[in-house]
């Protein structure tokens, strides 16, 4: 394969090349010949037979079972979908004027073209009977871990339309992006492949002869043919338009010493914030702070004010703009409403919390642990005082955290008050908005509300939350303008207090009310045996390290 573009390169064929076209097509036609041809055939069967044996005998345990069954979820092959466009989205945000525009033209086409396969493969596929039904010895997930969605059904598409799609979409952004992208796209083929192999739903030959078939083919038209430029050049032009149309907008409308060019970046920074509110125990304001936005995104909530109103009455719509930093709050906005949808309606955050809590709460609090160290580098503590109000931030996040969830009333009014007091949480970084949910017993109807999109529950919430940040946002943007090391110190504190609260490590007891499952307490505990339930919160420990690094080149230290 030719190497990555670089600049504004095309990385792939502008006209007709029979070469790389015979030789990628010839190779997808010796894959298909190799299921009429009898000893390849028996390789391939053998090979199902062991990979279905070695994945499916894990199934017997229930952790095992649950991973397996969650990873079959079509649920999760969106969140790994999501995953590569959260990626995109990063470098993205690292690319301006021309170079956004081709990239931005590219990553279409790069999409494009594995979907197209796709739907051919959803029409030319055969079916054939699943492995839990036609391999001896399979060990059935259901009677484990019942579940409608554990993906073994009385049939298996031949190729897997899932590896077509992922095989392709592999080589489209190892071409179009380079390696780190292509592998990308490659581990995510082989995490939605092992559940559905283990299962029984999937052949692993299915699997297999799908990727390299999807992969074979995007090469063979993207190398050898011109159609991927002619669709190049066709979102290209509008692309380019757009980037033009905003760049005015940016020098209209930026106050002086922002960044306001990358509105990929900032969408994903608040896909980030509005992932974490929804996570009992995790602030959105951690993630902000984490981030580098916190100090900006709170001034521009407090500017909803008297003086904007103003501008208003003026009719000066520039200065409105410019005074509630438009160019950064809605885009920030933007990725908080894909968040609250796509975490509330097609991955559900609280099912994982719920099925998975020590791997989530273990995820998030070496994302919490890891972002106080990193703070802490870049505010002085200063001796005594400083030391002094770490301790006060402290003992008021444990104390948040050691609180237990009530039962209250389900009137519109105190939907309201809950509203304000959950996004005075979410504005204080270490301070869970969804916990302080959760205590006033309101975490479960808020997400179901927003999963049916019930308005009776959703106005008065929304309502509450508007008028709470309106309120709450100009305090905390008064203390950081006055006070701003003292403040964050205090609020460094809070971090540190509030890891109890995500400690992945709890007896949690949930009670039956009003027919629903509520946790009525969470004791932690330090775990005295190493088993696969330990070793996955551990693991997902480290993976909040890890991701925490990443995030930090996200992050905009100066908080401009």
């Amino acid at each position: 394969m030719e190497a990555p573009h670089k600049g504004t390169d095309f990385p792939m064929a502008t006209g007709w090349r029979p070469y790389p076209l015979l030789g990628w097509a010839s190779a997808t036609l010796l894959l298909a010949v190799s299921w009429g041809l009898p000893a390849t055939a028996a390789l391939w069967a053998g090979l199902d037979t062991r990979l279905h044996a070695a994945l499916n005998g894990t199934a017997g345990n229930a952790f095992m079972a649950k991973v397996w069954e969650t990873g079959c979820n079509p649920r999760f092959a969106a969140f790994m979908i999501l995953t590569v466009l959260a990626a995109w989205l990063v470098h993205l945000g690292r690319e301006r004027g021309p170079g956004f525009a081709h990239d931005l033209a590219l990553g279409i086409v790069a999409g494009l073209l594995p979907l197209v396969l796709l739907a051919l493969n959803m029409l030319l596929a055969s079916e054939q009977p699943a492995p839990a039904i036609a391999l001896p010895n399979h060990i059935a997930i259901g009677p484990i871990m019942p579940s409608p969605e554990s993906g073994a059904g009385a049939t298996a598409a031949f190729p897997a339309g899932y590896a077509v799609f992922t095989g392709a979409l592999t080589a489209m952004l190892w071409r179009g992006f380079g390696r780190r992208f292509g592998l990308l796209a490659l581990g995510i083929l082989l995490l939605i492949a092992a559940p559905r192999i283990a299962t029984g739903a999937e052949w692993a030959s299915g699997s297999i002869t799908g990727g390299l078939g999807g992969a074979f083919l995007s090469l063979a038209i993207v190398t050898g043919t011109p159609i991927a430029h002619a669709l190049y050049k066709l979102v290209h032009i509008p692309a380019r338009a757009l980037v033009a149309i905003f760049e005015r907008m940016v020098a209209a409308l930026s106050t002086e010493g922002r960044e306001n060019f990358h509105p990929a970046k900032q969408v994903l920074r608040g896909m980030c914030i509005g992932a974490a509110d929804l996570v009992p125990g995790v602030s959105g304001g951690t993630m902000a702070l984490i981030l580098g936005i916190y100090k900006r995104l709170i001034g521009a909530i407090a500017h909803f004010d008297a003086a904007l109103l103003g501008h208003l009455r003026r009719l000066e719509i520039v200065a409105a703009l410019r005074r509630i930093d438009i160019l950064f709050l809605v885009p920030v906005g933007i990725g908080v409403l894909l968040a609250l949808v796509i975490f509330s309606r097609v991955i559900p955050l609280s099912h994982l919390v719920t099925e998975f809590p020590e791997v989530m709460f273990g995820f998030f609090f070496g994302l919490i642990a890891a972002s106080i160290v990193g703070l802490l580098s870049h505010v002085e503590v200063g001796g005594a005082p400083g030391l002094i109000w770490l301790a006060l931030g402290a003992a008021f996040g444990l104390a948040a955290a050691t609180l237990v969830p009530v039962q209250t009333p389900d009137a519109g009014w105190f939907i309201f008050l809950a509203g304000m007091a959950a996004i005075a949480a979410m504005l204080v970084p270490g301070i869970s908005g969804s916990f302080v949910l959760l205590i006033l017993g309101k975490y479960t109807d808020a997400i179901d509300a927003l999963g049916r999109l019930d308005f009776s529950f959703l106005l008065p919430l929304i309502g509450g939350v508007v008028t709470g940040a309106l309120v709450f946002s100009r305090a905390i943007s008064w203390l950081l303008n006055r006070f701003y090391r003292s403040t964050m110190l205090t609020v460094i504190g809070i971090l540190a207090g509030s890891l109890l609260a995500v400690w992945p490590f709890k007896d949690r007891q949930f009670e039956m009310i009003a027919g629903k499952a509520r946790m009525v307490s969470a004791d932690p505990y330090l775990p005295l045996s190493f088993d696969l339930t330990v070793a996955g919160g551990v693991a997902a420990m480290i993976a909040g390290i890890l991701l925490y690094r990443l995030l930090d080149r996200l992050a905009q230290h100066s908080d401009g």
